[in-house]
Order: C-alpha cells, then structure tokens, then sequence
C-alpha cells in the first residue's frame, strides 16, 4: 500500500514516514515544501511542492498514484493565521481543496488533519457529532477545510488533534521542548492554568493515523491522548518527568497574556469513537507519553545537552 504524506518535514510528518518505513506492507511517500528532509529516512522518495500548486500537486499524485494520503501540511501557528488570515486560508483551506479534488481523481483515500480549535472551548471534552464552533481565524481555515474535504473526496478521515509534542532532530520547537528548555535555564515559566486540553505525543497520533489510513476509517474521529488537563497541570507534570521542580511552573491566565488569537478554554476531545472502532490502537496518557518522549531524548543526547545548559548533567 503506498500512503503519501504531505508536511513530510514536520514533526508529524516525519514520525509517520519513520512508522511506515517499518512496516513491509506499506510504501512511503513523502511530500514537503523543502524537498531536502530533516531526518532522511532511506529508500522513501522526498518530492518539493507547495499544496497551494493545484496543478503541480496533482502532477505528482497522478504519477506516485498513492492509495491513501495524510494530509499533515498546514499553518499551525494559530496567532500567525491571526495575522495574516490570507495565507492561512490559503494554505488549510484551499490548499486542502486541492489535495482532496487530487485524491478524488486518482481513487485514493485522504485522511486530514485537523484540530480542537474548531471548537470555542465551552463544553469540552468534545465527541464528533459536537457542532463546530471556531474562535479564531485558525479555528475557522480548520472548519472549512473539513467541509472541503467531505465535499471533495468520497473516501475521508478528518482526525482532530491537539497539543503534540515529540522528538524529531531539527524540527520546530513545540511546548514541551520550549519548556525544558526554560527550565533548564533555571528560568521560571508562567503557563495559562484556564485552557483545557488533552495533550498528545506524535508518535501516537502517527500510530492512530495509520490505522485510519489502512483500515478503511471513514468520517471524523478526535486523535489525542487520554489525558485532559490543563496547560498549567500538563506543565508542571512535564517538569516532574524530567526531574525539574514542579514550582518552577507559575500560573497565569489566558486573558493576561493577551495573545492575538483566541484560545478555546474547556477544550479537549474525547476518543471513545476511535477506541470503539479500533481498540488495538493505543491511546496513551500525558505521563507514559512523557516518558516515551524522555527516553527519544535521552538516546538522542537531547537530554544530555538540555542537563549540561543547567549544570545537572
């Protein structure tokens, strides 16, 4: 089974590929922006384009022909989509209308990756049938960008997720590495203690995204994991994990901070669905994920070098 994975050079992207290349039944694909990968993973082909490139992109599922793609490729950054609703509409909305209506042509099945943040926080955990309704210019590219896909592509998965952290060498800085790092500084950090969540580890998604992709998944299913707290609690319990003191972690809240976008508050999503339909998938909670992500960094030597900056190594 061949499976394209467009955002190949995220972190997403990349645990994905790395997944795939274990298993012997199915062949990747990689699609980025930057053609040149962060971890190059041997024998999967890397092809540069742009999901904004309606013809080019679908040049090239026309001639790799996938028979499912994930689609991870979009702008995260929720305050950037803040400031520049065009280029965000762009690239979640359109940019995903054409990787569907390429999907669509070629027979292959699409699994999109979407957020919590098409919720406005008052009412979580949320289940699949909750109706969206987005706060932020980020919230609302991710709600037309579902309505995209279920309008362009008869095979789809629409996976929400939220919150992810993991370990990639060179990739984006996320949460919880931003964090060690403030930490291990001997900085301390003040994190919101109002918004609700349920963090998640990429390489756990990436699991659950296999399944969905393989398995003949149909419709919206919510990719996280089992835990809901908040990002103050997720903090402090990332600060234990990694033998940092918990009172190094200060609360404040979300209306202090005064950032650009709005934030869902009482967010967070359920996973009863996908634990129903798939119940060999694991869901792991904010603590073994933790501990899964400090032994990627402590092989790595990540940790060692984020322990040598504070003079605990």
């Amino acid at each position: 089974m061949r499976v394209l994975v467009t955002g190949s050079n995220g972190l997403l992207g990349s645990k994905l590929l790395l997944a795939m290349s274990r298993r012997a039944d199915l062949a990747p694909l990689a699609l980025s922006r930057n053609a040149r990968p962060l971890a190059p993973i041997p024998g999967v082909p890397y092809f540069s384009l742009d999901v904004t490139d309606e013809a080019a992109l679908s040049r090239v599922i026309g001639e790799t022909r996938p028979d499912a793609v994930i689609h991870t490729a979009a702008m995260t950054d929720v305050d950037g989509c803040e400031r520049d609703p065009e280029g965000a509409w762009i690239l979640n909305v359109q940019g995903t209308r054409n990787v569907a209506s390429a999907c669509e042509r070629v027979g292959a099945s699409l699994v999109h990756l979407s957020s919590e943040y098409v919720f406005d926080g008052r009412a979580g955990p949320y289940v699949e049938t909750d109706p969206p309704n987005a706060l932020s210019v980020y919230g609302r590219t991710k709600v037309a960008s579902e309505q995209a896909v279920a309008e362009s592509c008869q095979r789809w998965v629409v996976a929400r997720t939220t919150v992810l952290f993991g370990h990639v060498p060179a990739a984006r800085r996320h949460f919880v590495l931003w964090l060690l790092g403030q930490l291990a500084s001997g900085e301390s950090v003040r994190i919101v203690d109002d918004q609700v969540g349920s963090p998640t580890l990429a390489d756990n998604l990436a699991e659950m995204l296999l399944a969905l992709s393989t398995r003949g998944a149909q419709g919206i299913y919510h990719t996280v994991g089992a835990s809901r707290l908040s990002r103050f609690d997720f903090a402090r319990q990332v600060a234990e994990e990694f033998g940092f003191d918990p009172a190094g972690v200060e609360p404040i809240s979300t209306a202090e901070l005064r950032q650009p976008a709005p934030r869902p508050l009482r967010a967070g999503l359920s996973t009863g669905k996908l634990q129903r339909e798939f119940p060999d998938v694991p869901v792991l909670d904010s603590r073994t994920a933790l501990r899964r992500l400090r032994e990627q960094l402590a092989t790595s030597g990540v940790l060692r070098e984020l322990l040598a900056v504070g003079g605990r190594e």
